[in-house]
């Protein structure tokens, strides 16, 4: 298996969606064969940074419903040498690190602005 790093955007545009995106992320897990999943709950900080069996997204109490910025949870992931890709799932109205971070990312859109774009992953 492997580990799969998630950014989680807990802003408050999110409430509604994230117990939908849990279930959907372990079906995931199960079906990729991901060992760990490494959850940042983040609005405008880091509201919680834990390691999970992906059968415990199901029960995953969320944190935070603050703003939205994704800033601090990625610029800590760009820490850690050993991560190679990130899971950002976010509804688009988010703020982010304007410079790429050091490792691969993959925007995770859900139920968001349809204008949402990038300058990376």
């Amino acid at each position: 298996g492997w580990a799969l790093h998630v950014v989680m955007d807990t802003s408050g545009s999110m409430v509604d969606t994230l117990p939908r995106i849990l279930g959907l992320l372990a079906s995931f897990c199960e079906g990729a064969g991901v060992d760990q999943v490494h959850v940042l709950q983040c609005d405008v900080g880091v509201t919680a940074d834990e390691w999970l069996d992906p059968a415990e997204l199901a029960a995953y109490k969320i944190t935070g419903f603050g703003g939205s910025d994704m800033s601090p949870a990625m610029d800590a992931l760009a820490d850690d040498p050993e991560v190679a890709a990130v899971l950002v799932l976010t509804d688009g109205y988010v703020s982010y690190p304007a410079a790429e971070p050091p490792y691969a990312v993959l925007w995770g859109l859900v139920d968001g602005d349809p204008n949402f774009r990038a300058g990376y992953g």
